[in-house]
């Protein structure tokens, strides 16, 4: 239509009256916190890779870093003394402040002072196996998804990498009442718009609006009566 109006043969522009195609949002993966407890407790802690898995996956789990976070944090982004977590995210290059909740600063304490490679060096997760480099987001991915098949829980057509745990967090909070704002804050999105998303994740305020099936009738009821017509 476009082309037709531009080169003159036709007069007017009916380009503007096709309609676009507009890209379906998918609902994010997410999991009840009775799995993600039951995810946490497939964790063997008390091995050394246990301990750091443990430790790594309750960043995700219950502060909802991403994964590039996790993998890079430094023992200088940790205050232990004020219980705060404090980075430069690897995504967007902006701050992020976070609470250090005190089942991730057991995990965190255990791990570093029981379990990690004595090697110098800021990184905290480690491999375990010399030379003692810092892991990558492939190995939290290969963990995630052993854990989940461990506790026993079904990921069949379902994401089941770290990210789910930020999805899944974002939707307890918001069942929770905690206002879309402060969640993104938590999840350190930059975007203000990515609020709307959550929307899609808030099933309890959703039901508060759902309306009653309306009584077939017409054709409809004659069909479902078991007629023909449709």
């Amino acid at each position: 239509m476009k082309f037709l109006s531009t080169s003159g043969i036709h007069k007017s522009d009916f380009s503007t009256l096709v309609p676009h195609y507009k890209r379906t949002i998918h609902v994010p993966t997410i999991y009840s916190e009775k799995e993600i407890l039951k995810f946490e407790c497939a964790i063997d802690r008390t091995s050394d890779i246990g301990k750091r898995d443990y430790a790594m996956l309750l960043l995700a789990t219950r502060l909802g870093m991403r994964s590039g976070d996790i993998v890079k944090l430094s023992t200088n982004e940790l205050d232990f003394a004020h219980n705060k977590i404090a980075i430069v995210q690897q995504k967007t290059g902006e701050a992020l402040h976070l609470p250090l909740l005190p089942e991730v600063r057991e995990a965190l304490a255990d791990y570093i002072n029981n379990a990690r490679p004595k090697v110098t060096g800021e990184t905290i997760f480690l491999r375990h196996i010399a030379p003692f480099q810092e892991i990558s987001t492939s190995v939290l991915r290969f963990e995630t998804t052993r854990y989940f098949r461990a506790a026993g829980i079904d990921i069949t057509g379902k994401k089941h990498g770290p990210h789910t745990f930020r999805s899944s967090l974002a939707s307890s909070m918001v069942n929770d009442n905690v206002p879309y704002e402060a969640v993104r804050k938590i999840l350190g999105h930059t975007d203000p718009d990515a609020i709307k998303r959550y929307a899609s994740l808030d099933r309890e305020k959703l039901r508060e609006f759902a309306i009653e099936v309306p009584k077939p009738s017409s054709s409809f009821k004659i069909f479902l009566a078991g007629g023909t017509q449709v």
